[in-house]
């Protein structure tokens, strides 16, 4: 019976330490201009002189993106704490999906000159 117990600890410890392993090997930092999906998806709006309409649309609950290398991204999480930083570049440390071109971010920081600030988003806008 204990070296039964013995041998199931061990096998859940190391299928616990695989999944932590494979977890945070799905982490990546991705960088781009924030931009709201509706505007982008239907027209392709991005940039400074689409600021004011992302802001607007991503306060009202648009999902946000992020603009990488000419594809959209979406980010997985409440939009209306970014809308300030609309159009701005930002730098995004999360879960990536690949397949659904999804980022669940764990940090979010917004280019500010050469330095980077980190966005705070309270408990309540977390997906």
């Amino acid at each position: 019976m204990r070296r039964s117990i013995s041998c199931f600890v061990a096998v859940l410890l190391m299928v616990s330490g695989y999944a932590l392993v494979a977890r945070a090997a799905d982490q990546k930092t991705v960088e781009g201009e924030l931009v709201d999906m509706k505007c982008f998806a239907k027209q392709g709006a991005k940039g400074e002189g689409h600021a004011a309409c992302c802001k607007k649309c991503l306060t009202g609950g648009v999902p946000a993106g992020i603009l990488v290398e000419g594809k959209a991204w979406t980010i997985a999480a409440n939009s209306a704490p970014l809308a300030e930083y609309a159009s701005k570049t930002i730098r995004i440390t999360g879960e990536v999906n690949t397949d659904a071109q999804t980022v669940v971010p764990s940090k979010i920081e917004v280019k500010d000159g050469d330095n980077w600030k980190e966005i705070k988003m309270d408990e309540g806008h977390k997906m």
